[in-house]
């Protein structure tokens, strides 16, 4: 029978590490089995039972346990055979063995064996409780270094993946951003003036996430940004307001720093850092205008830019009604190439003039 004992922090550390785990109990005294799976249920998610070794190891071979309790003395096959028998198959599979009898050759033979622990009967509470969880705390170490291993190994495999996607996508960009050059040349500037350039590029091809889950990941950072960006846009609207009666050398400066504060934004989150990066480039492009009279020709095709910007911002930051944080990024980098091809080849048609003149 088991001895009535209590020990309150063995019982609250048990049950905070066994509550995933499951037991095999191997006892051929069927009062005893029973109160066993009847004390041991509070702590376990699932309890077996069989009557002799042959059972157990049937039931074995069907079944994962994390800890097999299994008396020494049964019919059919004793606790040491199957206890032999398990670590045959097994080896790191964890047993606690039950005796009435304390015999020291019988021990030795057992630890050799490779046990975790052996309970004399009657079985006292406070000593079972101890030994389990001794071997379950091992057991649960064991499961959450396997556990944190394989977060590792997922999470430097994300990022390689990542990284890779990125790179491939920058060289794409630069390719696309070299044809928009060539196109651009002074003896291709009737060609550009009479046909629209029509960029037919392959972007970023990632893993589809929606809003919802993206937002989920990131929440607070997410809410930064969203505010963080529609500032930026009130500002660029304002400025794209006044453009429409003057537009100077301080109206290039304010739009340049609205341009470089937008991608630098957008640059905090890696998946988005070609969109980033195409909106750096049309930065760079307006800097590089010689003719400032010539720039408010082309912020129409800014001010679609931006449209496109908010609705992308919209759909993923603020309302997170979309199925791929991911549907906009080639017809946003496709505008910003676009935009950015039509101001080289103003500025190469202004060197041309200039040349011309002189």
């Amino acid at each position: 029978m088991i001895q009535n004992s209590t020990n309150n922090d063995i019982v609250k550390s048990l049950k905070e590490i066994s509550y995933e785990m499951s037991i095999l109990i191997v006892e051929d005294d069927i009062l005893l089995q029973e109160q066993l799976k009847t004390f041991l249920s509070r702590f376990f998610k699932y309890i077996d039972v069989a009557n002799n070794g042959l059972e157990a190891l049937e039931k074995y071979s069907k079944n994962q346990y994390s800890l097999i309790f299994t008396d020494l003395t049964m019919p059919f096959m004793c606790g040491e055979e199957l206890a032999k028998k398990i670590k045959s198959i097994n080896e790191s599979q964890h047993i606690m063995v039950l005796s009435a009898h304390s015999e020291s050759d019988k021990l030795i033979q057992l630890v050799n064996i490779g046990i975790d622990g052996y309970l004399l009967k009657p079985l006292d509470i406070t000593s079972v409780l101890k030994q389990i969880t001794k071997i379950c705390q091992a057991i649960y170490n064991r499961d959450m270094l396997e556990h944190f291993n394989l977060m590792l190994e997922e999470s430097n495999s994300e990022l390689m993946n990542r990284n890779a996607e990125l790179r491939a996508a920058l060289k794409e960009l630069t390719a696309a951003k070299e044809t928009i050059q060539k196109l651009s040349t002074p003896q291709n500037q009737t060609k550009i003036k009479q046909t629209k350039p029509k960029q037919e590029v392959s972007f970023l091809q990632t893993k589809k996430v929606s809003a919802i889950e993206f937002a989920n990941s990131y929440p607070l950072e997410l809410e930064s940004t969203n505010e963080s960006l529609e500032d930026l846009e009130a500002q660029f609207y304002i400025l794209l307001a006044n453009a429409e009666k003057t537009f100077d050398q301080r109206s290039i400066v304010e739009l340049t720093g609205l341009l470089n504060d937008f991608a630098r934004e957008i640059e905090m989150i890696p998946q988005f850092a070609s969109i980033a990066h195409g909106i750096f480039e049309v930065e760079k492009a307006f800097r590089s205008v010689q003719d400032h009279t010539k720039i408010p020709t082309v912020l129409p095709m800014l001010g679609s830019l931006f449209d496109n910007l908010e609705k992308w911002r919209k759909g993923i930051f603020l309302y997170q009604d979309v199925d791929d944080i991911h549907y906009m990024d080639n017809s946003l980098i496709s505008d910003a190439l676009s935009l950015q091809g039509f101001l080289s080849s103003e500025n190469s048609t202004s060197d041309s003039s200039d040349m011309e003149l002189f």
